[in-house]
This record gives C-alpha cells, sequence and structure tokens, in this order.
C-alpha cells in the first residue's frame, strides 16, 4: 500500500486504495518497476504507472485500468499511445480519469454490498459529529474529553461485537462465511479475520 496507491477513500480508508493499473503488451500485470538507486543493495519499486515507460530495463505499459488495493481491477482496458521527445517516453493524454472513474463505480459496488446501517443511526452519527466540530471551536478541551469518553465506549462496544460476531462464524450451521462478513464489513476478504481478532483484544 502507501504511495505506490493513487487515490484513497475518506469511508473505506487503507482497506481500498485505487491507482490506474498497469498492462502490459501480452495482457498480463507485472511487478513493480525497480530503479537502481546506487546506494547499495537497495532497489527502488514503484507501481506508478508512469514508470513503466520501457525506460531502465522496465517495461512499457500498453494500456491501462482501474485497480483497487482489495485485488478488484477494472474490466475496460484503456489503451496508451506513447511518443519519445528528447529521448523520455511520455503519453499526452493519459486515460487515468478514465481508471479512477471506474475505482469508483468499484466503491459505489462495494458500499451497495455491505451491511446497511439504519437511516436513523447515521443520522444520529452524523449529528453528534456534527455538534462535535462545531464545538471545537469554542470548546476544545471538551471536545476532547467527549471523544475520550466515546473511544473507550466504543472499544468496548467493537470487542464485544467481534467476539459474537467470530463465535457465530466458528459454528458451520448458523455462522456467516469469511465472504458474507467481508462483503457487510466492506473489507477485502484477506483482511477480515485479522481485522475482527484485532478488534476482539480490544485494539
Amino acid at each position: 500500500m502507501g504511495t505506490n496507491w493513487e487515490w484513497t477513500s475518506r469511508k473505506f480508508g487503507l482497506s481500498h486504495q485505487g491507482r490506474s493499473g498497469v498492462l502490459l503488451e501480452d495482457g498480463t500485470e507485472p511487478g513493480p518497476a525497480i530503479f537502481d538507486a546506487g546506494s547499495g543493495a537497495y532497489m527502488h519499486q514503484s507501481y506508478r504507472w508512469q514508470d513503466y515507460d520501457g525506460m531502465y530495463s522496465n517495461p512499457q505499459a500498453s494500456a491501462l485500468r482501474g485497480a483497487c488495493s482489495c485485488g478488484w481491477r477494472g474490466e475496460t482496458r484503456y489503451p496508451l499511445s506513447w511518443a519519445t521527445t528528447d529521448g523520455e517516453n511520455w503519453v499526452e493524454e493519459p486515460p487515468t480519469g478514465d481508471c479512477k472513474r471506474d475505482w469508483n463505480a468499484h466503491l459505489e459496488q462495494v458500499e451497495a454490498a455491505s451491511a446497511e446501517v439504519p437511516d436513523k443511526l447515521d443520522k444520529r452519527v452524523t449529528k453528534l459529529v456534527r455538534q462535535l466540530d462545531n464545538l471545537s471551536v469554542d470548546e476544545p478541551l471538551t471536545v476532547l474529553k467527549v471523544v475520550e469518553r466515546l473511544d473507550r465506549q466504543l472499544k468496548e462496544v467493537r470487542q464485544a461485537t467481534a467476539y459474537q460476531v467470530l463465535s457465530e462464524q466458528e459454528c458451520q450451521e448458523d455462522g456467516r462465511s469469511w465472504e458474507e462478513i467481508a462483503a457487510a464489513l466492506a473489507l477485502p476478504i484477506d483482511q477480515v479475520q485479522s481485522r475482527l481478532l484485532h478488534y476482539q483484544r480490544g485494539h
């Protein structure tokens, strides 16, 4: 993750980061572009599409598509047309906007498949956050006190709820599958179990 991902969403955080994903001419997705930093054994690695320009022994990207850190890849491929000027390869109008649009559509699908938050509860949470934000200007210490209290209480609720979900999951007949839990929490399947265990331990 980290800087190799171009786009983030406040709602999904590190679970769903996006970028313009690279495809080679044969339709495969390459490993990272590698650059010799000239300092010992360290080799800089990058997934930025611009670094797949065919220079420094790195392959040249043939097309781009939306990509997400959860493993999703967009179905639509957007061809790249490279030009060379002064020994440098470049693309005049890269289709990065199309890739981001597809990634945003993916996020909408993730949200639609996740557990539905009752409208009344959602409005209460939004109202509370707005009140605290407004109060922080004149009473910042009061807001910090309230937030600290909420943090402790919510951590207790989260811990107990995670324990319940994990206990139910162990019951093959009644428990939800990991796929169902991941979809409900809008998490990648390979992160959901560790996330729940993290919650259960009170972190």
